[in-house]
């Protein structure tokens, strides 16, 4: 048990499992298997060598002729017990934050003027376009009378969403930090929304923008398809003709005499039921059209 560690590997009635122990430091394990070894031999004492045996796992044979060949060559440094964090994945974090915050200082606060202006050729009509990560918005913003569109694929490209905002002469409204690296395409037309709550981001867009919002201007387009709707309303005959193959009307609808509205776009029909009253109500509370 005396023997140093380089006598044990080439001793050949030895334990062929006996390895590099861990106790010991790689260098003088590198040292001790080469072939020459100008500075004598490391000696292993009986305890340490027991307690450390148990921990070993077998050389393979390749590694041990490469130990042997080039182990003075060999010198492991402090640094190189150390784990290294990738490079790569914090260079690339750092670089969307800068980019993230930049734009941000830039788009948090809208400035204008809108792509509507009159002032710079629009019609004066509020027009927006929200991506899919406040694709709820848009339905709340159709319910208070707001040209409010979707992207046209489930999951656009950024070029596709600047491409279509361009087009339609819409405010892109988003959540992505990604987008806003493409403010300078989208000058006047991108909008960082800030607020979590479908209600709270109503009503943010509605002050970033200064929107007039009145009583009737509720419910006065299509949730479904941002549409607008027929000019005449329907009679409850023509709406059941109107609905056949596409859409129910409850019977118990039949005898109240209501009138029903139309999409002019994707012809779905409304009517003036307790689900109408309930949405009106909510969006006059919301909005603070009572006060």
């Amino acid at each position: 048990m005396n023997l140093g560690l380089k006598e044990i590997l080439k001793e050949s009635d030895t334990c062929s499992a006996i390895l590099r122990i861990k106790s010991f430091e790689a260098l003088h394990i590198v040292r001790t298997t080469t072939a020459e070894f100008p500075h004598g031999i490391v000696t292993v004492d009986e305890a340490s060598f027991r307690s450390s045996f148990q921990s070993t796992k077998p050389m393979d044979e390749a590694l041990l002729l490469v130990v042997r060949k080039y182990g003075e060559k060999i010198l492991l440094k402090e640094s190189d017990r150390r784990p290294k964090a990738s490079k790569k994945k914090g260079r690339k974090r750092s670089s969307l934050n800068s980019v993230s915050k930049e734009a941000r200082e830039t788009i948090d606060e809208w400035e204008g003027p809108a792509p509507w202006d009159i002032s710079t050729g629009g019609d004066g009509c509020p027009k927006f376009l929200c991506d899919v990560m406040v694709e709820g918005l848009a339905k709340h913003l159709r319910c208070v009378g707001i040209d409010a569109a979707i992207p046209h694929s489930k999951k656009p490209e950024p070029r596709e969403l600047i491409a279509q905002a361009h087009k339609e002469k819409r405010v892109l409204l988003t959540r992505d930090a990604k987008l806003l690296r493409h403010e300078y395409l989208l000058c006047n037309q991108i909008y960082r929304v800030k607020s979590l709550l479908k209600n709270e981001q109503l009503l943010e867009v509605i002050e970033a923008f200064q929107l007039k919002i009145s009583e009737d201007d509720l419910m006065s387009r299509c949730t479904k398809c941002n549409g607008r709707f027929i000019q005449k309303p329907l009679s409850t005959e023509e709406a059941v003709e109107a609905a056949k193959g596409f859409q129910r009307i409850p019977s118990c609808l039949f005898n109240k005499n209501l009138e029903f509205w139309q999409c002019m776009d994707c012809n779905q029909l409304y009517w003036e039921g307790t689900q109408y009253h309930n949405a009106v109500q909510k969006f006059i509370d919301v909005c603070k059209l009572n006060e």
